[in-house]
C-alpha cells in the first residue's frame, strides 16, 4: 500500500466526519444517511488496508462511538 493511498483514505475520513457534523448540526436526515454511509465505507477501507486514521481527522464517527 502506498503512502498516497493512506493519505487519501485519511482525507476521505476527515471529509466524512465533517459531513456528519454538518448534517447533525443542520438536522438534515437525508444528508445524515449519506454521510453515515460514507463514514462506514471509509472505515471499511481503512480496516481492510490497515490504514490508521488520525484522531483529529477521523473522529467522531456516527454517534461519536467509533
Amino acid at each position: 500500500m502506498s503512502g498516497s493511498f493512506a493519505a487519501e483514505v485519511r482525507a476521505r475520513a476527515r471529509m466524512a466526519a465533517a459531513a456528519l457534523e454538518a448534517a447533525r448540526r443542520d438536522d438534515d436526515v437525508d444528508a445524515l444517511m449519506l454521510a453515515e454511509g460514507e463514514w462506514e465505507e471509509v472505515m471499511r477501507l481503512a480496516n481492510v488496508h490497515g490504514v490508521r486514521l488520525d484522531p483529529d481527522g477521523a473522529e467522531p464517527g456516527p454517534g461519536s462511538a467509533t
